[in-house]
């Protein structure tokens, strides 16, 4: 069938921006962590390709379903691949956002050695990598596995925050820098939302269920 090789070709598109998306989030943090704002030209030059990918996808997707007119199993993929590249170039704001805060906190003296910061990224940065591997592969099993990690993403961002919270109140100085790395944080935090969705996105390609946190508990009970 004709429409078979189209969706190879969407998917590996959709693959590759995610790809660049997480790359840019890598470096964007990495930049504050180490303290060195060279980190932050990746983003800046993976940042265009990825907003004109999702604009190329999108018409691909489009043109696809109104020249093919699938059947509804093909529909239904066509569909999610639409959510999904939209799910990825929202990583990718999230990482502009990051570098935004990180040019302004590199400014600044480092506040302190960041402990949860790489281990809030480092489970980010898998579950987007998890979450574009199940895709791949349409491995419900793996996107299961990406939706159970965000309770641990929420959990260090929180810590993040009332950690912070401490520097800006024993000194005022630190309210700026403090207030930015929050901003980071919370980014971090909702870059781990979008895979989550996109995990969700992938069992229902594959089963034709969106699975929502609360069904996902009720199965592990």
């Amino acid at each position: 069938m004709l429409i078979k090789p189209r969706l190879k070709e969407i998917r590996e598109r959709l693959i590759q921006m995610a790809e660049m998306a997480d790359l840019m989030i890598e470096h964007a943090v990495k930049a504050i962590i180490e303290h060195n704002p060279e980190y932050l030209k990746v983003v800046e030059e993976l940042e265009p390709k990825v907003d004109q990918m999702e604009v190329e996808n999108e018409t691909l997707i489009i043109t696809t379903i109104a020249r093919f007119q699938p059947e509804a199993k093909y529909l239904r993929i066509l569909v999610m691949d639409l959510f999904v590249n939209r799910d990825i170039e929202r990583i990718g704001d999230h990482a502009e956002n990051i570098k935004e805060q990180a040019e302004r906190i590199l400014t600044k003296p480092k506040l302190k050695e960041y402990v949860d910061l790489p281990v809030m990224t480092e489970i980010v940065l898998g579950m987007v990598k998890d979450a574009v591997k199940s895709l791949e592969n349409l491995d419900t099993e793996l996107a299961r596995d990406v939706i159970t990690r965000d309770d641990r993403v929420d959990a260090l961002h929180e810590q993040i925050i009332r950690e912070i919270y401490t520097y800006m109140v024993e000194d005022p100085k630190n309210i700026k820098v403090g207030i930015r790395l929050i901003t980071v944080s919370s980014n971090l935090e909702r870059v781990a939302d979008i895979a989550t969705n996109l995990a969700e996105e992938v069992i229902y390609m594959k089963e034709g269920k969106m699975l929502r946190h609360q069904e996902l508990d009720k199965d592990e009970e």
